[in-house]
């Protein structure tokens, strides 16, 4: 019975291909500013400035010019430069939007320039890394894994034997029985090990994986575990692992603060950024670890003065 798919198994077989590093590295980035474009939420906003055209820019070009055109707030990339001031940072932006009948340049005086982060780097240099070497080792994983299925190399002699030998690896590959069909090409075949003694084992590279995934999380502010130990991480480790996370979106946010804030200086606009989601639950834990600290320090010393009233007692 045919049943509708949703187009889910329409061209499936095309959906990846482990040897395309380009487009499994393009989608892998894609997937990850998913994540990243929930960070911070706003309240506030135009509706000429929507929030994720807003961070798009931000987390992809590390920055974003918002200019009032027509009445109206827009945000817009461009060609940063000009005369450049004492700390010689630009002082002119270069706009092109046919969809406005835009194209001049503008003195960034003229508006507001909110930075993604300090340097203006945005998020794309860390996921294009990660990405990478994900992509890398996903194909060492596959062809790891493909090679559990044949202990050994084969080398050959002649063109029928590497055809038959051919023939071979690509049933192994698909996951059914190979064989070859006669003595005489057996004989011709000669083998060695596909593992020599020493090489890393798929358990190395699945570690490995895990460990760049968790990084590239890591960068973002998501705690995930990379614990290589095999074995159970104390309290001071993980600690110390989350102190690690906290400085790059903390930058992130203060620097949207400060553009919220210079909007509203120079427009009127009065907007509000915070953190959201995983985001907003981490600054909300840490608030209420603060608190708590703070209490017990209270009590603390309430409890040594009592104690020193009873001792002048």
């Amino acid at each position: 019975m045919n049943r509708y798919d949703w187009g889910i198994y329409t061209g499936i077989s095309n959906n990846y291909d482990f040897k395309d590093k380009d487009t499994n590295i393009r989608n892998t980035i894609l997937y990850m500013l998913n994540r990243s474009m929930m960070i911070f939420k706003y309240e506030g906003l135009p509706n000429t400035l929507p929030k994720k055209e807003l961070e798009r820019m931000l987390q992809v070009n590390g920055y974003c010019f918002i200019m009032e055109v027509d009445g109206e707030l827009y945000g817009f990339n461009g060609g940063l430069g000009g005369e450049r001031d004492v700390y010689n940072r630009p002082t002119e932006i270069v706009i092109s939007n046919p969809a406005l009948k835009l194209n001049k340049t503008v003195k960034l005086s003229d508006g507001v320039l909110i930075k993604n982060d300090d340097m203006m780097t945005g998020l794309i240099p860390i996921y294009a890394k990660y990405s990478s070497i994900l992509a890398e080792n996903e194909i060492t994983m596959i062809l790891a894994n493909v090679n559990k299925r044949v202990n050994n190399l084969i080398s050959v002699s002649d063109d029928n034997t590497a055809e038959s030998a051919r023939l071979y690896l690509k049933k192994l590959f698909e996951g059914e029985i190979g064989f070859i069909f006669e003595n005489k090409l057996y004989d011709s075949l000669k083998t060695s090990p596909t593992t020599p003694q020493g090489r890393g084992s798929l358990q190395d590279l699945f570690e490995f994986h895990q460990y760049i995934k968790a990084s590239m999380y890591n960068e973002i502010g998501l705690n995930a575990n990379f614990n290589m130990k095999r074995s159970r991480l104390v309290s001071d480790e993980v600690e110390l692992n989350l102190d690690s996370l906290y400085p790059l979106v903390d930058n992130m946010l203060e620097q949207r603060k400060q553009g919220v804030q210079d909007i509203k200086d120079k427009f009127n606009i009065d907007i509000s950024v915070e953190f959201t989601s995983s985001w907003e639950y981490r600054a909300k834990f840490k608030d209420t670890s603060d608190d708590t600290d703070d209490d017990t320090d209270d009590d603390t010393d309430d409890t040594d003065d009592d104690t020193d009233d009873d001792r002048g007692e």
